[in-house]
């Protein structure tokens, strides 16, 4: 993931106001051309990891969460074989912490997206990960379903990905 050298909190917050102005756009309908091209230069970004960890955290448009998440799915899985271990161990574990976090968010489209990560990324290591790290996601999974307000469809839809 985007280590020292990554972008720094004025980057963020640019990248942030011009992905949130390009889901405006697209909603509106106003130049969608310029705005489908703005959101999939995130999406095909190099390790666009940190910049769309703090759109999900910051931003307070649902739909700009919903494509820093796709976008982090697009990267991961393009990027995988160059991940390091810990980068797909911190991808993996940033959605499901994420997902609860944000349990009692009625924006279910985001959820459903980040659970939808979350399933393709274990899924996708799971042959590489160590019995002890399968044995904390599932304890984050766990804890998912703890939360009594998490929808279960979320959760099921983690495990059939």
């Amino acid at each position: 993931m985007q280590q020292l050298g990554g972008p720094d909190l004025a980057q963020l917050q640019a990248t942030m106001r011009a992905i949130e102005l390009a889901c405006d756009s697209i909603q509106m309908h106003v130049n969608p051309a310029a705005a489908e091209a703005a959101i999939l230069s995130l999406s095909q970004s190099p390790h666009p990891y940190r910049t769309c960890q703090y759109i999900m955290e910051n931003s307070l448009l649902a739909i700009a969460r919903f494509q820093a998440a796709g976008a982090i799915r697009d990267a991961a899985i393009r990027e995988w074989a160059h991940l390091t271990a810990d980068d797909k161990r911190g991808l993996i574990s940033f959605s499901l912490c994420f997902l609860m976090q944000h349990a009692n968010s009625a924006e279910g489209y985001v959820q459903a997206k980040v659970a939808s990560v979350a399933a393709q990324l274990l899924k996708r290591g799971w042959l590489e990960f160590t019995i002890a790290e399968k044995e904390v996601f599932f304890l984050e999974v766990f804890n998912l379903k703890l939360l009594n307000y998490f929808p279960m469809y979320l959760l099921l839809d983690i495990f059939d990905a």
